[in-house]
């Protein structure tokens, strides 16, 4: 399975309508308060140092389209400056997020689709090898299977120190191919006893690779 995604942190957004109304409050108050400015100081009736300030109004009034001039150039380059430094901003934040986040995402194995793969590998082995010519390897089939029964007791934390002891504290409630179990683990016994000297036949290994098949499918093992 792959590996879940993180989530991306949701980035800053700008509110175009929201943006929109607080430039025009801005903008209302700022001209209300320049417009009241602007006659409080053309009146007359303010000083500074005893220089009358209607004269530093009428100054500019005289000169207004130099200043209108000079307020849109340094208006544009404000806005200017503004964009490319936005543009910049953008292109690293996208730069860090392509970082942390590829559009590619490498695929990586979950750790129990790892195991589950493993099982099936030994198990489809033990199938080849009950499927031999060589009878040695009859025998081996059911080895290899036995020692799969044997890691499914350890995961299953049953108590005892032999597979005998762990299928004896089973409850068959929780293990409904008990009887299948302990019949194919006692062929193994038999084989671990009497080794080479072990007959049996092909027949009689499928039939005691069904009962462990059995018990592997009962618990999702193959």
């Amino acid at each position: 399975m792959a590996e879940d995604k993180k989530e991306k942190p949701a980035g800053w957004s700008f509110d175009f309508i929201e943006g929109a109304l607080v430039l025009l409050l801005l903008s209302s108050f700022v001209g209300g308060l320049a417009t009241f400015l602007i006659d409080y100081v053309s009146s007359g009736n303010i000083s500074f140092f005893g220089y009358n300030l209607s004269g530093v109004f009428h100054f500019f009034k005289s000169n207004v389209w130099f200043f209108k001039i000079l307020g849109f150039g340094v208006a544009g380059v404000a806005a200017i400056s503004t964009f490319v430094y936005n543009k910049l901003a953008d292109h690293i934040v996208i730069a860090e997020k392509a970082k942390l986040y590829p559009t590619e995402m490498p695929m990586t194995a979950h750790p129990e689709a790892s195991i589950e793969n493993k099982h099936l590998e030994k198990w489809q082995k033990i199938i080849k090898l009950s499927e031999s010519t060589n009878t040695s390897d009859w025998r081996l089939s059911i080895i290899e299977a036995d020692i799969m029964l044997d890691e499914l007791l350890e995961k299953l934390k049953l108590p005892g120190d032999t597979m005998g002891e762990k299928l004896k504290a089973v409850e068959p409630s929780d293990f409904l191919t008990l009887d299948q179990a302990w019949e194919a683990h006692k062929a193994r016994n038999m084989i671990a006893h009497e080794g080479s000297d072990f007959l049996i036949s092909q027949r009689e290994v499928r039939r005691i690779i069904s009962l462990y098949e059995e018990v592997f499918k009962e618990f999702s093992l193959i």
